[in-house]
């Protein structure tokens, strides 16, 4: 699938941590075969196979039917936390007072990247080829500014800034990008040209 602007927020002396999922174009439907009337509220997913934290969406539920995503709305997807194999938990909904789910109703979703054996690098520049501001890489032999864990579990690449290096940034604004190399060699974006911002820290 095509890469996403992922713009972010770097502030100074504080640890930065982002995690960067990376999925197939295609998407998954799962039917929920139920749903308790609880808070947060719980779906039914035998066999979801979805990662925990990943964005997912809830389609196609006529009671109740306020659980169902609007591209349009405040919460365009959920976050999924996974419970165990058949149950995933939707933190930021209360469905307490809502009407009972009867049936029907989908999960939608990307299908999660396996990533085994990817590397990824991230760089970070004052403008596109402009002069190099910071770098990070899942290969701790070149010596990056900072690391890229791969989470194969989470189809996940995680950047890291440590506290004593966002500490020593003194620039305001910048562009960056993340690729990610399959064991093949090939070289696959995962965010496309983003913005990166600095904001000052409060307490020292």
């Amino acid at each position: 699938m095509g890469a996403p602007v992922v713009d972010i927020n770097i502030v100074r002396g504080k640890t930065f941590e982002f995690a960067y999922r990376y999925a197939e174009s295609d998407l998954v439907y799962l039917p929920i075969t139920g749903m308790a009337n609880v808070a947060p509220v719980r779906l039914n997913l035998p066999a979801h196979g979805i990662p925990d934290g990943w964005p997912i969406r809830v389609e196609c539920l006529k009671f109740p039917e306020e659980l169902n995503n609007r591209p349009d709305g405040e919460e365009p997807y959920y976050f999924a936390k996974v419970v165990d194999e058949s149950i995933i938990e939707l933190n930021s909904v209360n469905a307490y007072c809502w009407k009972p789910y009867v049936s029907g109703g989908l999960v939608v979703f990307n299908r999660p990247s396996d990533i085994t054996g990817f590397a990824a690098r991230m760089t970070i520049k004052d403008r596109v080829g402009g002069k190099v501001l910071l770098k990070l890489s899942s290969d701790p032999l070149s010596e990056p500014d900072g690391s890229i864990t791969i989470d194969i579990g989470l189809s996940a690449f995680i950047a890291k800034l440590s506290a004593e290096t966002t500490e020593a940034i003194d620039w305001r604004k910048a562009v960056y990008d993340i690729e990610a190399i399959a064991p093949g060699g090939e070289v696959y974006a995962v965010v496309a040209v983003s913005a990166v911002t600095i904001q000052g820290e409060v307490t020292q």
